[in-house]
């Protein structure tokens, strides 16, 4: 039995609404997808554009500020101070290795909570350093983010500490609930002089959206911005400590030349005639006395 022409081609015009409906609704869909898809890729080069600004603009002037500072202080704050503009993160701690092996507090800063220790704040660290080694097994810290940053010498990012694996976070958890304070994202960089090794670790917190001011996680390309930075930090940091060694030497040298001038001072006035003239008078002087007494 044939269809009546008319009802096949009514039932192909709808069939044909209805493919043309879906069609219409799927290239809308994609549509949206793509325009979010493309307005996503666009403000992605427009932060890269920006980071790019910044490297150019601000990063490299810090490289030279900190070169030409001769106060330890102030260069620690230039370096922790920079580090959080340019990240903008609400806290961080700069650590310096010692030779005990240690990573030792040298400046803590947090804007939500008001800290300010170490640097030119006139407020002492008072936090103990952090082992880079077990004291009884002698084997590498690997469970503190800061401790294993400086043993690795690797940058690592945690987008989340109370959802991460493989390092212990019960100290920063329990500062948290005694501060009511949420520690979310924590970048740590290590400072490397030029033969690669580490003589220190920058570690950042929580950066704030600057469009929400809410905390969000780092984004894993500011890291290479933070190596850069940590490069000139340590660099600078580097030079500094090669100087003042240097300084050092020289004040002690100085020293040891005035004591070798001041024996040899001595020794000229002991040995001389009118010296030996005093000191015989003297003995004469004392025998007449003891002469008198007896």
């Amino acid at each position: 039995m044939h269809l009546p022409f008319s009802l096949l081609l009514s039932s192909l015009t709808w069939v044909y609404s209805i493919c043309v409906t879906i069609l219409g609704a799927f290239g809308i869909h994609l549509g949206q997808k793509t325009r979010s898809r493309s307005l996503q890729l666009l403000r992605q080069v427009e932060r890269e554009k920006e980071r790019a600004d910044k490297l150019a603009n601000f990063v490299i002037p810090i490289g030279l500020a900190l070169a030409v500072e001769n106060d330890l202080n102030t260069l620690l704050e230039k370096i922790l101070m920079e580090a959080k503009v340019l990240s903008l993160a609400d806290g961080g701690t700069l650590y310096l290795v010692t030779p005990e092996k240690t990573l030792r507090f040298v400046m803590v800063l947090n804007d939500s909570l008001k800290i300010a220790m170490g640097g030119t704040s006139g407020q002492e660290v008072s936090l103990p350093p952090l082992n880079l080694y077990d004291a009884v097994t002698g084997s590498p810290n690997l469970k503190n983010i800061a401790t294993s940053c400086a043993l690795d010498a690797k940058s690592i990012l945690i987008t989340d500490v109370y959802s991460a694996d493989g390092y212990d976070f019960s100290g920063t958890k329990a500062f948290d609930q005694k501060m009511n304070y949420r520690t979310i994202s924590v970048l740590c960089v290590p400072l490397k002089n030029a033969d690669g090794t580490v003589i220190g670790v920058l570690q950042l917190l929580n950066p704030k959206s600057p469009e929400t001011k809410q905390v969000v996680p780092f984004d894993e390309h500011l890291c290479q911005m933070m190596e850069l930075l940590g490069l000139l930090a340590a660099a600078a940091l580097a030079s500094y400590l090669k100087t003042k060694k240097l300084t050092d030497q020289i004040a002690e040298l100085k020293i040891q030349i005035d004591e070798a001038k001041k024996e040899r001072q001595v020794a000229e006035i002991t040995d001389s005639d009118y010296f030996k003239s005093l000191q015989t008078r003297a003995r004469e002087m004392r025998a007449k006395v003891k002469g008198q007494n007896s």
